[in-house]
């Protein structure tokens, strides 16, 4: 009986893992818990990984969408406007430039989340890419609140979020 047991349970795993990493890749995402600071600094609120003590200066997202090849695949700090946040949990926000062009900022790894009701100006630390969007992600996104998501658009892979407080 305990061999049958053992046996069941080895032959589980890998199945449980396996279907895991089938979810992340284009299933829905595992429920997060709730959007609480790492970090509370003079400036405001930090979601996900806690500020380093040498900060990079921040690149405004008017610059960036302005001249994207020049920052793609790099690590910064990303400053911005919150205009849209994911409405099912907080897994998502897009940062807006004056002009209206944007970024979407998707939490690291799903890792962490950020208030479904954030707005205002933002500090967004990651790396910054471009993206083509699959008809099956612009679907999953108009679900979670996005409006209109764009075929391609800019993203930032994003290890912290600093959600500056308001003056």
């Amino acid at each position: 009986m305990r061999l049958v047991l053992a046996l069941s349970l080895l032959l589980a795993v890998p199945a449980l893992a396996h279907d895991e990493a089938a979810h992340h890749k284009g299933g829905a995402m595992p429920k997060l818990g709730p959007a609480t600071p790492v970090q509370t600094t003079a400036d405001g609120a930090v979601y996900g990984a806690r500020l380093p003590e040498n900060l990079p200066a921040s690149v405004s997202l008017d610059e960036v969408v302005a001249k994207p090849d020049a920052q793609l695949g790099k690590h910064g700090a990303w400053s911005g406007r919150i205009t849209q946040v994911c409405q099912m949990q907080g897994c998502w926000l897009v940062l807006s430039a004056n002009d209206g062009r944007f970024a979407r900022v998707n939490m690291h790894d799903h890792a962490f989340a950020v208030p479904k009701d954030a707005r205002g100006e933002a500090v967004v630390y990651g790396t910054l890419s471009q993206k083509a969007l699959s008809a099956k992600e612009i679907e999953h996104l108009k679900k979670d609140g996005a409006g209109a998501p764009a075929a391609s658009e800019l993203q930032i892979d994003a290890t912290s979020v600093l959600i500056r407080s308001a003056p």
